[in-house]
């Protein structure tokens, strides 16, 4: 029967981040452009940029002392988000075996932005390829120190 046979794939298991787990973890790897980040890690990092910063970029547009301050506001939060969104988008690179570099290809008339949504929609690869290991724990993992005998 086909109910008694081994499964043909073995499944690995991975975590979803939540919005929360996401946003603290790609701020805890602030400047970690090493290593991996998963699908949902960069893509909820990249919503609360976007949705954080919304309302204020549309201040710009207005006049008046209270704008002048959501102004800087904005300044100051899109210079606090510029750094772990690029070191995010390195990593997710990384997760599906591409260059950190690869953001480049911005510069690529319509075809360049079209690779890059590719990419950073592909799921990464379940096993380890030559950026290191899945990195889809919601938490910074430590290695263990090994003990001397």
């Amino acid at each position: 029967m086909l109910l008694d046979k081994e499964p043909l794939i073995n499944s690995v298991e991975v975590f979803k981040v939540t919005f929360f787990e996401a946003v603290g973890k790609c701020y805890r790897k602030y400047f970690v452009f090493k290593g991996r980040a998963s699908r949902s890690e960069y893509w909820w990092c990249f919503a609360a940029a976007f949705l954080f910063a919304w309302p204020l970029l549309l201040s710009e547009t207005a006049d008046g002392s209270l704008f002048t301050i959501l102004s800087f506001i904005y300044f100051i939060l899109t210079l606090s988000v510029v750094i772990p969104l690029l070191a995010a988008w390195t990593r997710r690179m990384h997760d599906v075996d591409k260059s950190g570099w690869s953001w480049l290809l911005i510069f690529v008339p319509a075809v360049g932005f079209l690779v890059l949504m590719r990419w950073a929609t592909k799921e990464g690869s379940p096993e380890a390829n030559k950026y290191g290991e899945p990195d889809n724990h919601p938490f910074v993992q430590a290695k263990p120190v090994s003990e001397k005998k």
